[in-house]
């Protein structure tokens, strides 16, 4: 086997096992909000409640406990509107295609995540786990504002250079015939042509895809689950 190729699966392996003791090691909630529900509400009694249901579930299922407690320590919100309702409870103005969007994140009294109800309502006209990749997606957009402002670097979607470089160099990864990530979010990763889109997904295959993200995105799921890390540890200090 060439010495190229055993390079980046001894590098992957070692991004694996950080992200298994990542997870095991900061699974001991801080204050955990976590059992009293996940934050998840309905815009309007359009809303099936069984899609608030099913979004809880994804929500308390996928995100780690630990982002869970500070995102509501924050004062998090997790929103789900109707499909072909206007999308509500933030300034769209400018905005274009928004029948085609799905999820949506903003940060202003607090953080705010948008689900459509398409997603779950209507899964066949998704990709596959579409509703799944969404409410992580959207929390990666999170993961990013937060660890800026914990660094004191910005308070909004500001990418690294780093982070800026490694997706120039993983961002077609997906396309290799060693990547065995699943179609559904083969698709949402090949839609994701800004770095900060990407960065977001990313978060949303470790939460979701973890080993497989890891060997397909080494240096970005390297700089992803940092930022994370960054975040639980400047709370439990």
């Amino acid at each position: 086997m060439p010495k190229f190729h055993c390079n980046i699966i001894k590098k992957s392996l070692t991004l694996i096992t950080t992200f298994v003791l990542f997870i095991s090691f900061w699974f001991t909630p801080l204050t955990s909000y976590a059992d009293e529900g996940a934050c998840v509400t309905k815009c309007s009694s359009s809303v099936k409640d069984s899609t608030v249901t099913t979004y809880s579930t994804y929500y308390l299922s996928f995100i780690p406990v630990e982002l869970q407690d500070i995102y509501m320590a924050d004062g998090g919100n997790i929103r789900v509107y109707y499909e072909y309702d206007p999308l509500p409870e933030i300034d769209t103005s400018g905005w274009t295609n928004t029948g085609n969007i799905i999820g949506y994140f903003e940060w202003g009294s607090g953080p705010l995540i948008m689900l459509s109800t398409k997603p779950v309502e209507r899964a066949s006209a998704c990709a596959c786990d579409q509703a799944q990749i969404t409410i992580c997606h959207e929390f990666g957009h999170y993961i990013t504002i937060k660890s800026n402002m914990l660094r004191g670097i910005s308070s909004d979607y500001r990418i690294s250079a780093s982070f800026e470089e490694a997706f120039n160099a993983e961002r077609y990864n997906f396309t290799l015939s060693s990547c065995n990530l699943p179609t559904g979010y083969k698709k949402n990763i090949s839609r994701a042509a800004a770095s900060v889109e990407f960065y977001a997904t990313i978060f949303a295959g470790l939460m979701l895809y973890p080993a497989d993200t890891i060997a397909t995105f080494p240096t970005c799921s390297a700089l992803v689950m940092d930022d994370m890390n960054y975040i639980i540890s400047s709370y439990s200090n």
